[in-house]
């Protein structure tokens, strides 16, 4: 990655270092010889992720030992990973999900405030913040209307994020991905995990939706690149990036190409349960292709291979 040698030198802190997207991060700074602190609760990141190159404290991004960390790491780029991250768990504990994704970033983003020659910060929002919309591929200028727990706790976390640019002139950056899969993701509520778990474990798949919702799918490897373009990037602070996929798929869909990649077939029941989720939504990434020079590079049946060759070569530890 040619804009790692921007990094060089600098200290780097990502809070959520612990999780899926997050350690995968973490993995690739440390590749590249960078310095780099980890602050996790380990609520849903998991110790084993942690990279052993990397410094790690265990807290919450709602705590008050974050300013403790910043003052004594002097972090100069900081990536904002942590968050409650998963919906159907924000929806039936919405008041610890809404204050973590949402008043852990206003604590993150306020230490960052009173600190000198921090450089960049990048916020980590959803392609969920945008609500639904009748228009599509959603575009970073439309409008963040979440109306389920979750959607409306990144809506939030991203409105704020751009009033910290707006308001003080920090060097704040979002992105907004689309649906995450790829090595690491012990999520198995998700689709993607929740395949592979099933054809290892030749069990029934359980799909709570009608099967019939699209998403886009994207190798967490190609949103690591993306996320690493935008810190080097100094002219687009205040601004949102989507990063996404050529991978639009509804759940069906995913599970028949799945099928295909891996040779086999998927036992599933569709259990129509899922309550007040967008029925389609997948984005448009022009704006980092041409303003970052990033685009997707794994294609959909190379990455679900390398995630099921992760979890077969794990011995599917849970």
């Amino acid at each position: 990655m040619e804009n790692m040698e921007k990094l060089k030198d600098k200290k780097i802190l990502v809070t959520g270092g612990a999780g899926f997207i997050g350690s995968h991060l973490v993995n690739e700074l440390v590749k590249q010889n960078h310095s780099v602190v980890v602050v996790d609760n380990l609520s849903s990141g998991r110790k084993e992720n942690i990279n052993p190159k990397a410094k790690f404290y265990k807290a919450d991004v709602r705590s008050k030992k974050i300013a403790q960390i910043f003052e004594k790491e002097n972090p100069k780029i900081v990536f904002h990973f942590a968050a409650k991250p998963i919906v159907e768990d924000v929806y039936n504990n919405p008041f610890d999900a809404i204050e973590t994704n949402v008043m852990g970033t206003v604590n993150v983003l306020e230490i960052c405030r009173q600190r000198e020659n921090l450089e960049s910060i990048i916020v980590v929002s959803s392609d969920k913040a945008y609500g639904k919309s009748k228009e599509l591929p959603y575009k970073e200028h439309f409008p963040l209307r979440g109306d389920h727990p979750y959607d409306a706790s990144k809506s939030a976390a991203d409105l704020i994020a751009q009033t910290y640019f707006k308001t003080y002139g920090l060097p704040v950056v979002i992105t907004r991905f689309s649906n995450v899969f790829g090595p690491g993701d012990l999520n198995f509520s998700r689709i993607i995990p929740g395949i592979i778990e099933s054809v290892i474990k030749n069990k029934e798949l359980l799909i709570r939706s009608d099967g019939k919702m699209v998403r886009e799918y994207t190798y967490v490897k190609d949103i690591v690149d993306g996320c690493i373009k935008l810190a080097c990037h100094k002219k687009s602070f205040g601004e949102p990036f989507n990063f996404g996929s050529k991978n639009v798929f509804s759940v069906i869909d995913v599970v028949k190409k799945a099928e295909f990649a891996l040779g086999t077939k998927i036992n599933y029941k569709i259990l129509n349960a899922a309550k007040n989720e967008i029925p389609e939504q997948y984005l448009d990434w022009t704006k980092a292709k041409e303003k970052l020079n990033w685009e997707p590079k794994t294609n959909f049946e190379k990455g679900i291979k390398e995630t099921y060759d992760w979890y077969k070569s794990r011995h599917f530890e849970s």
